[in-house]
């Protein structure tokens, strides 16, 4: 940069516009939406009105543009699906009104006892076709929260996305192993609930994919 551009920055900084995008926006929707806000914004400022409105297409063709990810997160969303979709068919899953009924006193607010378990860390659940669902393994024989749940879930932290966590215990982690017939082969953590040490050990081996 020469000395004239770096003056001419310093006195002129360049003007910052913050843009609130709707809550649940995937994050990594947000360079695309930078990159073609800021096109539309030069556009704009750096046309007059009736220049804008003879431009109405490419502008409205710049405005599709924002909402159409790159191949590489497309990819990314189809693979997170497929796998979505492969552990929903393989696990057991109960709803808030299943966990109510199941309780042997059901409060009349069908999504307790399940809402008042999750706002305190003692579960987690994920969504699947707009509807929430709860893992049959957080619990035990009477539909009470497994104790060690609470401390798995502490262990991982903050998670946007909580297929992960159902991920991490639904696929076989080569950190939790057992004997077999053909030597030794590794174990899903929710069929080794009863191994506390290794799953926290294994939960600090994590790595941040969806399989394990």
């Amino acid at each position: 940069m020469s000395r004239a551009t770096q003056t001419a920055s310093a006195s002129a900084p360049a003007l910052v516009l913050d843009v609130a995008v709707p809550e649940g926006t995937d994050p990594a929707l947000l360079p695309s939406l930078r990159r073609g806000i800021e096109q539309a914004v030069k556009l704009v400022v750096s046309s007059g009105e009736i220049t804008v409105i003879q431009q109405a297409d490419e502008l409205a063709g710049l405005l599709t543009g924002l909402i159409q990810p790159e191949v590489g997160l497309v990819e990314e969303r189809l693979h997170r699906l497929q796998t979505i979709r492969e552990i929903f068919k393989g696990e057991e899953w109960l709803t808030a009104e299943m966990l109510n009924a199941l309780q042997p006193e059901p409060s009349s607010n069908r999504s307790l006892p399940a809402s008042d378990w999750k706002r305190r860390g003692r579960i987690f659940s994920v969504t699947y076709g707009g509807k929430e669902y709860f893992p049959r393994y957080e619990f035990d024989a009477v539909y009470q929260p497994l104790p060690l749940i609470r401390e798995l879930l502490t262990a991982f932290g903050p998670v946007a996305d909580t297929w992960k966590i159902a991920s991490w215990f639904h696929y076989p982690n080569g950190w939790i192993v057992e004997p077999g017939p053909e030597g030794v082969k590794p174990v899903a953590p929710k069929d080794a609930l009863d191994r506390r040490d290794d799953l926290m050990k294994a939960l600090e081996k994590r790595k941040g994919s969806y399989v394990a």
